[in-house]
């Protein structure tokens, strides 16, 4: 059975950002992690990411999610130009399964295909935790943030 782990480490020092900019969009997009996703024990993808921007994308995918249906996911930065280089993380389902890629990952990992409870799963663990995390580490309120993130998605 395939496995898959998504791992991440603060690039920033806890006190690069406050509650109070919690609009400054500069500051936001400059809180990097250092993101590694493993999939079946051999590293796929290695990156630093826009942290809040990358939990943004994982917040809304997540409130799409219901029992009957699973939407794709796709991570986009606002820093990069979609329609010519693609999704920097996504996951797309199909009919029960579904596999994650990366336009930076391994190719020779892009046809291991996941149980798609098991990508929702991850993918849901991961925005919880990256949540307590990110509130935690840097001690601020993602509530209050969460609007001002950028967001950026392939229908815009």
């Amino acid at each position: 059975m395939s496995r898959i782990t998504c791992t991440y480490d603060f690039l920033n020092s806890p006190n690069a950002i406050s509650n109070a900019s919690a609009r400054d969009i500069p500051t936001i997009l400059s809180i990097e992690a250092n993101v590694k996703i493993i999939i079946d024990h051999a590293l796929y993808l290695e990156t630093s990411l826009a942290i809040f921007e990358f939990y943004k994308s994982l917040y809304r995918w997540k409130r799409l999610v219901t029992p009957s249906c699973t939407p794709a996911f796709y991570y986009y930065s606002v820093e990069f130009d979609h329609d010519e280089e693609g999704a920097i993380v996504s996951m797309v389902p199909s009919a029960d399964q579904g596999n994650i890629q990366s336009i930076w990952g391994d190719e020779r990992m892009n046809t291991v295909f996941f149980p798609l409870d098991t990508l929702v799963t991850c993918l849901s663990d991961l925005e919880r935790q990256l949540r307590f995390d990110l509130e935690a580490y840097f001690d601020i309120q993602l509530d209050a943030f969460i609007r001002h993130i950028p967001y950026s998605s392939p229908n815009r």
